[in-house]
């Protein structure tokens, strides 16, 4: 009858109806998801650390490993030789003496507090340090230092590692071969940072293998300026 055709044309119209309407739900939740899911890859990729690593390594002749160790070691002088190093003391050292938490207060080469100011924006941040001196098996001196507490860095790691060189001989400036009076270090210097702001990231990759070049000859004065105990030195001569 008319009416039951009417009644059943309009059903399938609702039934289009709601299926489209459906459709456009499920394609606006779709799209909802999408950006959603891409402002969190976003604000996650924004957020992401940047790790930068740089290794230096150099022979410092007539200067003994355990000297540069005994050196690198003693955290509560850096702030007297050690550039942009502003702050720097031992809280604390295990009963065994071969870790310790050191606080060091830094400037940031290459950024300024404002466009108008030489003075550098500075960070504050505490280091575990592992010392692991040298033995009769294993004749290296290793420092590894990891920062655990920092606002700027989410890490920030070094490790030293030292070997000695008795007979080490250099080119004079003839070319002539010529020994050193005394044993030499040979040093082998890491250093990695991860930071997440990606300006302050960008500017300490630029100028790491300068600071890491500038903190071993640094470290390198100081063994020229401080005298080393003979006795320790002639000790460690027979490992």
């Amino acid at each position: 009858s008319p009416t039951q055709e009417t009644m059943i044309a309009s059903s399938s119209k609702m039934i289009r109806c709601c299926c489209i309407s459906m459709n456009t739900a499920k394609q606006n939740c779709t799209s909802s998801i999408l950006r959603s899911q891409n402002r969190c890859i976003i604000g996650s990729a924004a957020r992401s650390a940047t790790t930068h690593s740089h290794v230096h390594q150099s022979v410092l002749t007539n200067i003994h490993p355990q000297h540069l160790y005994n050196i690198v070691n003693n955290v509560d002088n850096y702030k007297d030789f050690l550039p942009y190093c502003h702050e720097s003391k031992i809280l604390q050292t295990s009963p065994c003496h071969t870790m310790m938490d050191a606080v060091l207060r830094v400037g940031l080469p290459g950024l300024s507090l404002s466009a108008s100011s030489d003075s550098l924006l500075e960070e504050r941040y505490v280091s575990r340090v592992r010392m692991i001196p040298a033995s009769e098996t294993t004749p290296l001196w290793t420092i590894e230092a990891k920062s655990i507490q920092s606002n700027l860095f989410d890490s920030l790691k070094s490790r030293w590692q030292l070997s000695l060189i008795d007979d080490h001989a250099t080119n004079n400036v003839h070319g002539q071969q010529q020994k050193q009076s005394g044993p030499s270090c040979n040093v082998n210097f890491e250093v990695e940072m991860q930071l997440s702001n990606p300006l302050i990231s960008f500017t300490l990759d630029r100028v790491l293998k300068d600071v890491a070049k500038a903190q071993v000859e640094a470290f390198e004065k100081r063994c020229r300026a401080v005298p080393f105990d003979n006795e320790s030195n002639n000790n460690n001569n027979k490992l």
